[in-house]
């Protein structure tokens, strides 16, 4: 009789943080639906005569899922608008920019030694030891070592043009898959790879093609 083959404790590790991150990007993509829903709903005369407070209320709201990882806010901005036009483009722009900025600082207080143990509890040992040679360093020094050990193609492009790596990857159609805006923005701050002026800077450029079209096209 052949012994069972059992699956070793790191691949088991990989498998429960894959199904994790499955459950949160599902998660996600549910909760960004179900409020666009709402958003996308014609409401009767007695809520259109809050305008003023819905619309309040949905840009506030916006602004908390935004900062959120893995849920795609651009479908709610995308409701917002349809619903009620060119009046809150900017607002949700400034929305953008602000819910981005809080997950970036968010991403700033995470401490790496807790990076860290979430590399050891998958097993992954080199990025462990990548991680803690990182701790003590600061950004200039950290931008150093990762470009010295990144493999040599790709990877020391984005690191030297990272600012617009930010711009292109907060664009890209589906970025949810990667964190939404909220993720993507949290892990620049946990790099410290970023300056946050030059980093607010660089979202405030990315968010601002789709309230300068509504609003150009409305003019």
């Amino acid at each position: 009789m052949s012994p069972t083959i059992r699956p070793s404790p790191r691949w088991a590790r990989i498998a429960v943080m894959v199904l994790i991150y499955g459950g949160l990007l599902a998660a996600g993509q549910w909760g960004g639906g179900w409020l666009s829903n709402i958003f996308s709903t014609d409401f009767g005369p007695a809520v259109q005569s809050h305008e003023f407070h819905v619309i309040l209320a949905g840009i506030v709201l916006f602004a908390v899922l935004m900062a959120i990882p893995f849920v795609p806010g651009i479908e709610i901005s995308l409701a917002l608008l349809a619903l009620f036009g060119a009046k809150v483009a900017m607002p949700i722009y400034a929305a953008t920019v602000a819910a981005l900025g809080l997950s970036y600082l968010i991403g700033r207080l995470i401490p790496l030694d807790l990076i860290a143990k979430i590399f050891g509890l998958l097993g992954l040992t080199r990025a462990v030891s990548l991680v803690r040679s990182l701790q003590p360093l600061d950004a200039g020094s950290r931008f150093e070592v990762l470009l010295a050990q990144a493999p040599k193609r790709v990877v020391p492009t984005l690191l030297k043009h990272r600012y617009v790596a930010i711009i292109i990857a907060l664009n890209v159609p589906g970025n949810a898959v990667i964190g939404g805006g909220g993720g993507i923005a949290m892990l620049a701050g946990m790099s410290g790879l970023f300056i946050f002026p030059r980093f607010l800077a660089s979202v405030a450029l990315a968010a601002l093609p789709v309230p300068l079209f509504i609003i150009l096209s409305n003019g």
